[in-house]
């Protein structure tokens, strides 16, 4: 089982026990005894009284777990290799209520227990937290809310970067270290923390502890994607209990202008299990979906990426749809980025191919004559000398929607499969057994979808024909999948409704190559 987190389970609680969200006593600009509650680093290290979590994985060495407990217990101050302690919190607060006296099992001070028990594992997400932008003055009348999607997100909309799948502040974390990792693959087994960064931009705090109502954030995975597909959302990790699949993170307080960082647990297993199930859900409706292989093997034919989309709200109104852009919505952020590496000593065979499976939804707008048209382009920083960048979209979604319905395409052609690899891969080089492959032949290339039906999705796959003889250990370059679609925009000050192209979403694909014989000097 799970270990709770410190940092997301233990430590946002006791910010709010009593002190932080009023600025008092631990949280004043002075904190009591040394002890600053605004600094999660605290715990660790030692006040004037000596050392807040002892020597020792026994809870009953802990100086801030005995002053918690006592006060649980109703017992008298605790001592403590000599030295007594206040029982804390000395008056029953709202947040103390609610997580200890009137909480179901397992309540604050023995998950706290737990927690030491385990190793007081340190899992303070530092490189996400040094990511938040500077406080401000919230210049917006009331709570406004945002998922930053690029460093310096001050929650200004319309203005996210194009590419904004790849500059939001949503990131993987250890749990065991709390340091920012960048996994190349996800494997059964791994458990990270999903991370994201999220603002208040109105003049107002925010917040269960400070001015009710609540902030919510909540998050799913899901297949690799442009827009929207298939997925399976995260537990929180403000859960008390590390078993409860609830999704809701609570985010205690939000003053005007800050920022603060939420978080979610990602069992990878767990993950690609609801996944799955979900494509074969998805499946019912989308029979031709996934071109001839299973929900499985779609996911772990690569094997799988994830499209992250992290979304917040006041309790009491509606989360953002995932089919939203957070260019239309600031209380929505999405992260679709992923590497793509290439062995330099894989040598056989050369020309190589691979292929990244990702899933086209279609952005959600309003029904009007003209409205929902997509558009898929390619964006290339590779030497051409080396690539040929290729699209496979399952036989029979090609012919309902490119050769008898209203799409098409433009900087493309048709290839026969043979045609790839030099035909030194077979049948072996299509990612699925039923594909019409379009070799990209350039800068000017479009794909071009009519709207999907609600609950409707495209199957694709993009791939990358690489010449290892031609390259050299070290980054290479890049390739971007750009999704845009007509959409609805209502012309501000008035009731009337505008058609427009916007960047919908997309994903980007590093790519570096990589030689094992080289040692750290080169």
């Amino acid at each position: 089982m799970a270990n709770p987190s410190y940092y997301f389970t233990l430590f946002k609680k006791f910010q709010v026990i009593n002190h932080v969200p009023g600025g008092s006593v631990h949280g004043s600009a002075s904190p009591t005894g040394g002890f600053d509650l605004k600094n999660p680093n605290s715990v660790f290290g030692s006040s004037n009284r000596g050392s807040l979590l002892g020597a020792t994985t026994n809870p009953a060495d802990s100086p801030l777990w005995a002053v918690l407990n006592a006060k649980a217990i109703g017992s008298p101050n605790p001592t403590i290799a000599g030295t007594t302690w206040p029982a804390m919190p000395q008056f029953a607060t709202p947040a103390w209520n609610d997580f200890q006296i009137n909480a179901l099992a397992p309540k604050l001070v023995d998950v706290f227990a737990s927690w030491i028990n385990a190793g007081k594992v340190n899992d303070i997400p530092a490189g996400v937290i040094a990511s938040m932008p500077p406080a401000f003055a919230g210049p917006d009348p009331g709570v406004v809310l945002f998922v930053c999607s690029m460093p310096g997100d001050t929650g200004v909309r319309p203005g996210v970067p194009s590419n904004f799948w790849a500059t939001s502040l949503i990131f993987l974390v250890d749990p065991s270290t709390g340091n920012t990792v960048f996994p190349p693959t996800l494997t059964g087994g791994s458990e990270y923390y999903l991370a994201a960064v999220i603002g208040n931009r109105g003049n107002t705090d925010a917040g269960r502890y400070i001015n009710p109502p609540a902030v919510e954030a909540a998050a799913s995975v899901m297949v690799w994607n442009t827009v929207d597909s298939p997925g399976v959302q995260l537990p929180s990790l403000s859960n008390l209990d590390v078993s409860d699949k609830n999704g809701i993170y609570d985010e205690y307080f939000l003053k005007t202008g800050h920022y603060d960082v939420v978080g979610f647990r990602m069992n990878v297993q767990i993950v690609y299990n609801g996944i799955i199930a979900a494509l074969n859900d998805a499946l019912a409706n989308n029979p031709n979906l996934l071109g001839g292989l299973t929900p499985d093997q779609w996911v772990h034919a690569q094997p799988a990426h994830l499209c992250a989309k992290v979304v917040v709200r006041e309790q009491g109104t509606s989360f953002p749809n995932f089919g939203d852009t957070p260019d239309q919505d600031r209380r929505l952020a999405q992260k679709n980025l992923a590497p793509f590496d290439i062995n330099l000593t894989a040598t056989d065979p050369t020309p190589n191919i691979n292929w990244k499976n990702f899933i086209v939804g279609q952005p959600l707008f309003l029904r009007l004559p003209g409205a929902g048209r997509n558009t898929l382009s390619l964006e290339a920083k590779l030497p051409p000398e080396a690539f040929r960048l290729y699209i496979a979209i399952p036989k029979q979604s090609f012919e309902r929607f490119f050769r008898e319905g209203q799409g098409g395409f433009k900087g493309f052609k048709l290839v026969p499969h043979h045609e790839l690899c030099e035909g030194k891969l077979g049948e072996l080089v299509k990612p699925f057994p039923e594909a019409v492959i379009l070799q990209c032949l350039g800068k000017e290339n479009t794909l071009e979808i009519p709207p999907l039906a609600e609950g409707q999705y495209l199957g694709m796959s993009l791939g990358i024909e690489y010449n290892v003889k031609r390259l050299k250990h070290g980054p290479i370059g890049e390739v971007t999948m750009i999704h845009k679609a007509l959409l609805t925009r209502l012309v501000p000050g008035t009731r009337c409704f505008e058609i427009e192209q916007a960047t919908a979403g997309g994903f980007t694909l590093i790519v570096r190559a990589e030689d094992p014989r080289l040692g750290p000097k080169g």
